[in-house]
């Protein structure tokens, strides 16, 4: 396996500095996945405090020293190295009441959530794989180490985690696993609906989301994502179709919804104010039917910037037929909302209307302008105007 100068330089200093050092996690399983890391862990028998001794010469952030990490940035990139530890009891069903360390790396990798992401590896002592993670990988299976009720039961969150690695690799979860994430869902309650959605909205928007989704359902997972809503095999059948965009997919997922719901419910899971009304105005511009330049327009002046995904949202839901997407980003640069009108409410005021007259005067000339973009000339709408308003 080849990593990073940068990387093989932390691992070299650590050595010769006479610590034990190698990469973990996830950027090693991608590794032998052959796939980019975009980050690297690296695991050490420094304590943090020698760590940051050994590369004093080097930026070093205090990460979390209780916790054994320190980050160095080596060659501009940030590098987390963490003490090999053992986690004491987990009482939250989310982070262990205290950490210990250990020089053992093998103890240090029973700690971890799958078999994938449970793997060590340095260059001079090759892989360390104590639990199979790499013939789960070749087999394209997430196993928890060792007994997975006490995976799930440590920290829960790990739960949707499983279900994420399934969409994100395309890897089946093994049996036992996956019974585990039943008996243990409980545990979801007790965690915080941020880290929830966080990990919910990484599923959908991984290569392979719809098995996992069928089996969040068939598994009584759902209930801690949307707690009386469950999307129906229709939606999730379909996801696959659409670009792997956040808003775009919980649009379709929360099809069968209405606007007050999902807005309240997409909140509760600490989603950005962004990604809300992303959401709400592909769901809204996705009932409507576009086949024509005039449909696309309109549909513009309802979602804006969010007209393509409606329209390609629409598409996918049948109610508009193949093409609506091409349609509607061909019109994207046409005049569509007030602003796009050549002109305003001070010429407006200038004639004068005062008023809510004007603002009614100028959406009634924006109707006229979806209909015939050639209009929107400063002449004709003043003109227009006054025989709106019968001056």
């Amino acid at each position: 396996m080849v990593c990073p100068s940068y990387i093989e330089k932390i691992l070299d200093r650590l050595a010769a500095c006479g610590e034990s050092a190698y990469i973990v996690g996830g950027s090693l399983r991608d590794m032998l996945l052959g796939l980019p890391p975009h980050d690297y862990d690296i695991a050490t028998s420094a304590l943090p405090e020698r760590t940051a001794e050994i590369f004093s010469d080097m930026r070093v952030i205090e990460t979390g020293l209780k916790h054994g990490t320190v980050t160095v940035i080596a060659d501009g990139e940030p590098v987390e190295i963490t003490t090999f530890r053992i986690d004491g009891e987990y009482t939250d069903s989310r982070h262990p009441d205290s950490v210990s360390f250990t020089d053992d790396i093998t103890k240090d990798l029973s700690r971890r959530d799958f078999t994938v992401n449970a793997m060590a590896y340095n260059p001079a002592h090759g892989l360390i794989d104590p639990f199979g993670g790499r013939e789960d990988i070749e087999a394209k299976r997430l196993r928890a180490v060792r007994e997975p009720t006490l995976r799930f039961g440590e920290d829960a969150l790990r739960i949707m985690r499983a279900y994420r690695f399934s969409a994100q690799l395309g890897f089946d979860i093994e049996p036992q696993t996956l019974e585990a994430t039943a008996k243990c869902a409980e545990g979801l309650s007790h965690i915080a609906r941020e880290r929830i959605g966080s990990e919910f909205i990484r599923l959908i928007t991984s290569p392979y989301p719809q098995r996992a989704l069928e089996l969040m359902k068939s598994h009584g997972i759902f209930k801690y994502v949307f707690k009386d809503y469950t999307p129906s095999r229709q939606l999730t059948s379909l996801i696959e179709a659409l670009p792997s965009k956040d808003t775009l997919r919980l649009a379709l997922l929360l099809s069968d919804t209405d606007e007050e719901w999902a807005r309240a419910h997409l909140r509760e899971l600490r989603c950005s104010g962004k990604q809300i009304t992303g959401v709400l105005a592909s769901l809204r511009g996705a009932q409507m039917k576009i086949e024509t330049d005039t449909d696309a327009r309109r549909l513009l002046a309802v979602t804006g910037i969010y007209a393509a995904d409606a329209a390609r949202l629409s598409e996918v839901l049948r109610i508009s037929p193949e093409g609506a997407a091409e349609i509607t980003e061909r019109q994207i640069n046409t005049p569509c909302s007030l602003r796009d009108l050549k002109i305003n409410g001070k010429d407006l005021a200038l004639m004068g209307i005062k008023g809510k007259a004007i603002g009614q005067t100028l959406s009634s000339l924006l109707a006229r302008v979806i209909d015939d973009p050639a209009i929107n000339d400063r002449d004709t709408l003043l003109r227009m105007a006054k025989e709106i308003i019968k001056i």
